[in-house]
């Protein structure tokens, strides 16, 4: 059935045009009718300027034409000219990590309301280091992730970004970003400072979005000036410390030069650069030593906010000085703001305290906004002299709580200025290029590495962190669990491996039986761990990619190995005088080593003596801890969600009970939790063994009785301990827990059977049949290939692994996290 409806037009109501809407088959349809009205394009020009943003955009989809007309360089001029007259209202722009810290969360919010609205999600951007800049440029934001390192520039009411091209790498680096009013042109300007080797200490590059330069970054006619070298390493200085970011105010860029890096007071306070003639000039400094200050830009002026709380004598003033001429030097002050007569508590802990804009039509209804590095936002009435609090944010999770050197918020006002975005990044969103990521991802690890030499484009693509996650994340969804076997390697190479199912099929070289002892850890974020007694590998299976780490730990002692002889299994989860674990550092996106050694085990006197080292997997620098809160048996750790898992050791120490120690990688701290009742109890006669492990994403405490030949294994879930399985092994000799430590590898989720391992036999039990399926012997080999055996060869050992692409590339990124 067609139905016809002739919609009256009124054009003194402000209507476009007539038109017929005819329904069919319950589907609307428009159809012009043939005495339609068009109005000329510079009356629809107008109409659309008094439309919000968010009209806007969705006005880009009706026809060609207006998606023309509104994404057109004039229409953005134009719409930026008007809310030049009238700025609508500012709105608030914050970063946190998402739960995982595998990516960042940009959310703006209304100063005027509560509710917070997620703009988009950067997914490369990972861990808790991402700044962003907190004076917006006509709309545009900068943002800087210095775990990559990268930068991203984004426009929040277009939810538009774009991640600039990669820069020269050195640690020590500040940007912002301004406009050429000359050429109409956004820029990136960078100041850094160069490698030692150098002959010219100090560079300054700038990157033009959607520029004649292409995806590449020049450096500036020039470059830096002589006599601007010493004020150049000192707002480099500060801005890389103190997170003093630059600031653009008429045309220029602003940095704070720091004083005390000069033995002798210098006249200047501020070191700026055009962005028009791309020249550097200097600002005298304020009647003060511009210590403890950062800048902002106030209602079209340059201002310097002067932070008294850490002063001497000690005030709770915020003062706040305006530039009132540029070649004169001349500071005026203009506010000065009581901070603990109003909210004292939320002004005297965070460490970082800063005016990041203001907003109101006049002086009676002006707000100046500060931020705290508390996640928390204010508004200061210069009227009535009050304080209010107007934001909170929560989404930093409570177990790395840290509080950041910065504050992360930006006052930003809506605009349509374009985010150019680069070409590798055009040619990566193209179908075609989706179609070619949708094949690697399922290709073997090592066959999506060599497609990298196939072209340019891929490998762009490959060694996108996007990808690498990606695939990760594409592997993960495969739950069976993945068992390589480590054996003796050729060469300078400590150590081989051969998948188990390759394994079984084929011959294999019984010279490659281990002939010393080795530790694999389980999978770690794409990564394992291979210890042997004096260094331990980072190790990625799939790609053969290793990385030594030498042990700085302590020779073992003749004392230690006496009592260790007489009171200690040798059994294959143990190596030396170390218990090493491997873990993942969540807010750097790297992996940690941790050892733990130990200088002292007397079992008879029950004194011990342990030392910590943690190493970082980028820069291969030891850093000493404290050692843990109680001692720790020799079964390796269990890795979990950013905490590393040890069983305590009952037989030294003061505690004669047992309980899970645990390591806080990202604060670097040690605690203690309770674990089972039945688990804690440890005696003398009591034969039982107690270690941790992981087991489907799950903190396990695992007890072992060899008399009753069976093992328990606890979960750890919604806060309380439960009993999962029981392993009854009395039926299966080569598993006696008498003559073996039986370790839980995994849970195999298409069939529920675990795989268990004794380091020379490794086989998957059946809790529903209670039996052992598939057993294998890692000290044989599957068809013999010579004639002879050694009297005694060691097995090969059994390692879970991860298919991915993850590693660490030669030289270390120069980076600075503070």
């Amino acid at each position: 059935m067609l139905r016809c409806k002739r919609i009256a037009m009124d054009p003194s109501a402000g209507t476009v045009m007539a038109a017929e809407v005819r329904l069919i088959n319950k589907r609307r349809k428009v159809i012009p009718s043939s005495g339609m009205l068009l109005l000329p394009d510079e009356l629809l020009t107008e109409v659309f300027l008094r439309l919000p943003i968010k009209s806007i955009l969705r006005f880009r989809a009706v026809c060609r034409s207006w998606d023309a007309l509104l994404s057109s360089e004039l229409f953005c001029r134009l719409q930026m000219e008007r809310t030049e007259v009238k700025p609508p209202p500012p709105k608030l722009l914050f970063v946190s990590p998402t739960p995982d810290f595998d990516s960042t969360a940009v959310y703006s919010c209304s100063l005027l309301g509560r509710g917070d609205e997620l703009l988009f999600t950067l997914g490369d951007a990972r861990g808790n280091f991402v700044d962003v800049a907190p004076a917006p440029c006509h709309g545009l934001t900068l943002l800087y992730d210095a775990v990559a390192p990268a930068y991203y520039v984004c426009n929040a009411a277009t939810r538009a970004v774009t991640r600039l091209p990669p820069c020269y790498d050195v640690p020590y680096a500040t940007a912002g970003l301004g406009f050429d009013a000359q050429t109409k042109a956004y820029k990136v300007v960078r100041f850094f400072q160069g490698r030692g080797h150098e002959k010219q200490a100090f560079h300054c590059e700038i990157y033009t979005l959607g520029g004649k330069d292409g995806d590449r970054w020049r450096p500036v006619a020039g470059g830096v000036p002589f006599r601007f070298c010493n004020f150049a390493r000192s707002a480099i200085w500060n801005a890389a410390y103190r997170k003093i970011s630059p600031v653009f105010v008429d045309g220029f860029l602003h940095w704070l030069i720091e004083p005390s890096c000069f033995i002798k007071m210098p006249r200047a306070a501020i070191i700026s650069f055009s962005l028009t003639d791309e020249t550097f000039s200097w600002v005298r400094s304020p009647p003060f030593v511009a210590s403890e200050v950062h800048l902002v830009e106030l209602d079209g002026h340059l201002c310097m906010v002067r932070d008294l709380r850490k002063s001497f004598p000690a005030s709770s003033m915020l003062e706040i000085w305006k530039l009132e001429d540029c070649s004169s030097g001349h500071w005026s002050l203009d506010h000065r703001i009581d901070l603990v007569g109003h909210m004292q508590k939320d002004f005297l802990e965070p460490q970082v305290v800063k005016v990041i804009g203001s907003f109101g039509y006049s002086n009676s209804s002006k707000r100046i906004i500060m931020a705290t590095s508390m996640h928390k936002v204010f508004a200061y009435d210069s009227i009535s002299k009050t304080l209010e609090s107007i934001h909170l944010t929560t989404e930093i999770q409570p177990s790395h709580d840290i509080e950041p050197s910065d504050v992360r918020f930006s006052l930003f006002r809506d605009s349509l200025v374009p985010v150019r975005k680069t070409k590798e990044e055009m040619v990566l969103s193209s179908p075609l290029a989706k179609a070619m990521k949708e094949i690697l991802l399922r290709l073997p690890a090592e066959s999506a590495l060599n497609s990298k030499l196939v072209c340019k484009q891929w490998l762009g693509l490959i060694k996108s962190e996007s990808f690498v996650h990606a695939y990760f994340m594409h592997k993960k969804m495969d739950k069976r669990p993945k068992i390589m076997l480590v054996g003796k390697g050729t060469g300078k190479q400590g150590f081989s491996s051969i998948p188990l199912n390759k394994w079984t099929q084929e011959a294999y070289d019984q010279g490659k039986l281990l002939d010393t002892k080795v530790v694999c850890s389980k999978p770690c974020h794409g990564l394992n761990l291979v210890s042997m007694e004096k260094k331990d590998y980072l190790y990625n299976p799939c790609l053969g990619f290793r990385r030594i780490y030498w042990n700085r730990g302590p020779r073992m002692s003749e004392l230690w190995k006496l009592f260790a002889d007489h009171f200690q299994l040798e059994h294959p989860f143990a190596i030396g005088n170390k218990n090493v674990g491997l873990g993942f550092d969540p807010l750097i996106q790297e992996h940690v080593i941790v050892e733990i050694f130990s200088h002292v085990k007397d079992y008879e006197s029950r004194q011990y003596h342990l030392t910590c080292s943690l190493w970082s997997s980028m820069y291969r620098q030891a850093q000493q801890l404290p050692p843990p809160p109680l001692p720790v048996n020799d079964m390796p750790p269990a890795y979990l969600d950013g905490m590393l898992y040890w069983m305590s050791e009952p037989r030294l120490g003061e505690s004669h009970k047992r309980a899970i120690i645990s390591f806080n990688i990202a604060t670097k701290i040690f605690d203690v939790i309770p674990c089972p009742s039945c688990v804690e109890i440890w005696n003398e006669r009591n034969p039982c063994h107690a270690f941790v492990v992981e087991l489907d994403g799950l903190l396990c405490a695992v007890l072992a009785d060899p008399v009753a030949d069976e093992f328990d294994i606890w979960m750890w879930k919604l806060g309380q301990w439960n009993r999962a399985y029981t392993i009854c092994l009395k039926s299966w000799p080569d598993y006696s827990l008498g003559t073996n430590i039986v370790v839980p590898l995994a849970i195999d989720q298409t069939d529920g059977r675990i795989l268990i391992s004794t380091g020379r036999k490794l086989g998957s039990y059946d809790p529903l049949k209670k039996a052992i399926e598939n057993s294998f012997a890692l000290d044989q080999t599957p068809i013999s290939t010579c004639k002879e055996k050694t009297s005694s060869p060691m097995p090969l050992v059994p390692m879970l692994y991860e298919e991915s692409l993850t590693y660490y590339p030669g030289p270390a990124k120069a980076r600075l996290l503070k």
